[in-house]
């Protein structure tokens, strides 16, 4: 099963937003082993939307899009859809007692104008909208189903879980799925990571079967391995060999992220980050998830006079401090009375390295101390 991704906001082809839609959508459709072919974003543009799904759709099952169903002259979307798929557009009551009921209970007035929200094409199933206005809808066209899904990312978020995801799992549940295993791997450059995996796979003759990739996202170089789900026995001793080559240097699998184990094990706790080391590259890696955590505090500067006695009665912390030189750091850490320091070397010696050395003590420093624990 394919699936494509249309974007509609000049918004976001002018750089004003960045389309965190399409990189979600594809996620979800990924864990139920559902191929994203296409990510395709234009303007308000009727006449660029219509070529774009006249593009998109006869290569796809799934065609969903994103975009420009609110009350305003530039929101055409179900316009152009309904042109598209030549079928009438009908006024649907009940989406109009959605839209006063949600607007009046909130104080706003509610306007002529936001009737032309109530519109889908003939056929479509509707599908309310908990979070906003405009209700998405579905409907079947040619051989493709078509999502039509409004803009904002929290509003597709409540649509999919009361309605797509279901739907999607009924409809994979005897699919043959495509299968990505990944390896993230910590302290080695990319061309030597695939050297390690390329020596694997040329011992296997049907390995060009499978769909090999490499992505470096600092400080990981990861693998991906993609196969489909009735090839897993016939590839179950190359992937071995590979996760056997890759052992040494692998601290994440199959997409896990070494952040999220951190604040999983962190929770509900009041914690203390100290970073003397890797220059706001620890911040950055964990701000993402410290709006979840309850209480917290961070502190950081590029040099210290701090030493590890201060830390002899700081419970609940993480902290990263200089060594006797560049190459090294100390982690040391306290978690629910457990205490535990570890000496990280990075295996990067360059003078022109120092930023990677940082970004590798600051990744270094969850790993170890999830390992720790």
């Amino acid at each position: 099963m394919k699936a494509s991704i249309l974007a509609i906001g000049t918004e976001l082809t002018t750089g004003q937003i960045i389309n965190k839609n399409a990189a979600s959508i594809s996620e979800k459709l990924k864990a139920c082993g559902i191929e994203t072919l296409i990510h395709l974003t234009v303007p308000d543009d009727k006449k660029l939307i219509l070529e774009s799904l006249h593009y998109i759709a006869p290569q796809s099952d799934l065609v969903f899009v994103t975009g420009g169903l609110g009350p305003t002259s530039d929101d055409f979307t179900r316009d152009v859809v309904a042109e598209w798929a030549k079928l009438e557009l009908i006024f649907d009551e009940k989406s109009w007692q959605h839209i006063n009921t949600r607007l009046q209970s909130r104080g706003f007035q509610v306007r002529e104008m936001q009737r032309q929200q109530c519109f889908y094409p003939k056929g479509s199933k509707i599908l309310e909208n908990k979070e906003g206005t405009a209700n998405a809808f579905q409907f079947e066209h040619d051989k493709q189903t078509v999502f039509v899904l409004p803009g904002p990312p929290r509003e597709i978020e409540s649509v999919w879980h009361d309605y797509i995801h279901s739907y999607l799992n009924e409809k994979t549940k005897t699919l043959n799925k495509r299968i990505t295993k990944s390896w993230d791997t910590l302290g080695v450059g990319e061309s030597d990571i695939a050297y390690l995996v390329e020596d694997v796979l040329k011992k296997f003759p049907k390995s060009k079967q499978l769909e090999v990739g490499y992505r470096v996202h600092l400080p990981y170089v990861e693998v991906k391995i993609t196969l489909d789900e009735n090839q897993m026995a016939v590839f179950h001793e190359t992937l071995l060999q590979v996760d056997h080559a890759l052992a040494h240097v692998t601290f994440s699998r199959d997409f896990s992220d070494v952040a999220t184990k951190v604040f999983q094990l962190i929770a509900e706790q009041d914690f203390t980050f100290y970073d003397f080391i890797s220059n706001g590259y620890l911040h950055a890696r964990l701000s993402p998830f410290l709006k979840n955590q309850k209480q917290w505090s961070f502190k950081q500067a590029r040099t210290t006079d701090i030493t590890i006695d201060f830390f002899e009665h700081e419970d609940d912390f993480l902290a990263l401090l200089p060594f006797e030189d560049d190459q090294k750091c100390l982690l040391v850490y306290s978690l629910n009375e457990e205490r535990g320091q570890k000496t990280i070397e990075a295996p990067m010696k360059s003078t022109l390295m120092s930023e990677r050395r940082k970004q590798y003590f600051s990744e270094m420093a969850l790993v170890e101390f999830i390992k720790g624990l």
